[in-house]
């Protein structure tokens, strides 16, 4: 029997929650290989960094006490002996009077709190002449400035940027546990489909859908992408369905009711089980999600305008799952449309490709709505997709799903 058409929330819901369920285990990585992939703990800086404290600038480290007396009509003169550089290890303690070369980076011997910069020190006869007192820790780095011991670099679910991999590295870390991104299988099915990288034949017609795809989970940080053309025979779709290791399935094409609609059949010969069929959504009415152990197939109608939108609707945030993130990104933000947007029917929502500017602290779109131009446009120049509910009123701000990049290098996510 056929399943009713479900929201796109409790969709987005009900994929959240099975992969809650197959979450696979972090792995722990070299701070290299961990790059761009998501946290799989919360990690923290195992030693303070600087560990001690050390010079900012060349010039001369001594201990500010011994020349808190100096005025310009008694200075006070402290020898200068020896030279501390960033790799010295456990300089050997200050004496009484004395004051030593120190290099940018390099560590405070003991006695010593304070450092002048060489181009401010006077020097004669190869000692060092002051004429007023300086504070303890000028022109020094105290244990701890940058990261104190146990501080949280990153969380569960976040994203390791350099910035958090440089942080670690600096505090003591070689290692981080982080989640292996999915192995993804993206099928066009079609008979009058060619792959994108040869030229189509006559009577053919290039497989785009692979590229929206394909290319959109490599932005979304998924490398592992294989990108096929599989013909619309129901034994073959079965088959390919039902070979390979892959956590995650995406189709464009064949979702409709028709005699030549297969995939939904080749999902159930291959062993997959609806987890919904069907969203109360335009476009994408006929997209179905189905499990097999741990594995999700995306079923995508095989228009590219409807293509286009679910990816970054559906099937990017649960991408964002299984890559590990503990919130999906992108995720809806609020805008404010430029335009009157017509309801969709009762129960449903409606995506709206806009463009987006700011004015003051609001986020104004712009809905892209002019139906006699080229359609192709929408889809190179949106840059977010507004949500409208039968219940939108003309003056509230709407949720929109930013687009992760459009062709103009504008980001949202």
């Amino acid at each position: 029997m056929t399943q009713p058409p479900i929201s796109r929330d409790l969709a987005l819901e009900r994929i959240r929650h099975h992969i809650q369920e197959h979450q696979t285990n972090p792995v722990e990585l070299p701070l290299f290989e961990s790059l761009g992939l998501v946290c799989g703990q919360d990690l923290f800086a195992v030693h303070a960094t600087p560990a001690e404290p050390r010079s900012t600038v060349d010039g001369f480290a001594f201990a500010s006490q011994s020349i808190r007396m100096a005025t310009p009509d008694t200075p006070i003169t402290l020898s200068v002996s020896g030279q501390i550089r960033p790799s010295t290890k456990s300089p050997a303690a200050l004496d009484s009077g004395c004051a030593v070369q120190i290099l940018t980076g390099g560590p405070l011997p003991p006695g010593a709190d304070c450092v002048v910069p060489a181009e401010d020190a006077r020097i004669q006869e190869g000692a060092l002449v002051f004429e007023r007192p300086l504070g303890a820790r000028e022109h020094v780095r105290a244990v701890g400035s940058d990261l104190k011991a146990g501080t949280r670099i990153i969380r569960r679910g976040e994203e390791l940027n350099a910035q958090a991999l440089a942080a670690l590295a600096v505090s003591g870390s070689q290692t981080a546990k982080a989640y292996r991104p999915p192995q993804v299988l993206a099928l066009a099915l079609g008979n009058e489909l060619d792959p994108p990288s040869v030229e189509a034949a006559p009577g053919q017609t290039s497989a785009d859908n692979l590229l929206l795809v394909a290319g959109a989970l490599l932005q979304r940080g998924v490398p592992d992408v294989t990108a096929e053309v599989c013909p619309n025979d129901l034994e073959r779709i079965s088959n390919r369905l039902g070979q390979g290791t892959y956590q995650c399935i995406v189709t464009t094409g064949g979702t409709g009711p028709g005699q030549r609609d297969f995939i939904r059949k080749a999902a159930s010969d291959a062993g997959f089980h609806p987890l919904f069929d069907g969203l109360a959504l335009t476009p994408g009415k006929s997209m179905f999600v189905a499990v097999r152990g741990a594995t999700l197939l995306f079923a995508l109608p095989g228009t590219p305008w409807a293509v286009f939108s679910l990816t970054q609707a559906i099937v990017l945030p649960s991408i964002c799952w299984l890559r590990g993130r503990t919130l999906p990104t992108p995720s809806p933000i609020l805008a404010k449309p430029m335009l009157p947007l017509q309801s969709p029917p009762l129960g449903w929502e409606r995506l709206v490709p806009c463009t987006v500017s700011a004015l003051g602290a609001e986020l104004q779109a712009h809905p892209l709505l002019d139906r006699s131009r080229e359609a192709r446009l929408d889809m190179l120049e949106a840059q977010g997709l507004l949500i409208v509910t039968d219940t939108t009123d003309a003056n509230e701000l709407l949720r929109m799903i930013p687009i992760w990049e459009n062709r103009r290098g504008h980001r949202l996510g």
